[in-house]
């Protein structure tokens, strides 16, 4: 096999096993919790403004304020 035909199922495979590779109860510990640890860091590396903000927070304040 080529180095070429493998790279892609070799991404594709660390790409399921970030994303659900706590979720297998047939690998070890060890290999779950470096699953989950990998997929914490990598959200953790995504900046804050980008994640999604709630659009209605001032609203929620002025009707919390009328009702008072």
């Amino acid at each position: 096999m080529s180095p070429k035909k493998f790279i892609f199922p070799a991404i594709v495979l660390l790409i399921v096993f970030i994303t659900v590779g706590d979720q297998y109860k047939f690998l070890p510990d060890a290999a779950r919790t470096a699953s989950y640890k990998t997929r914490m860091f990598m959200i953790g590396l995504w900046p804050d403004w980008l994640k999604p903000k709630n659009q209605n927070e001032q609203r929620e304040q002025e009707i919390e304020q009328l009702g008072k």
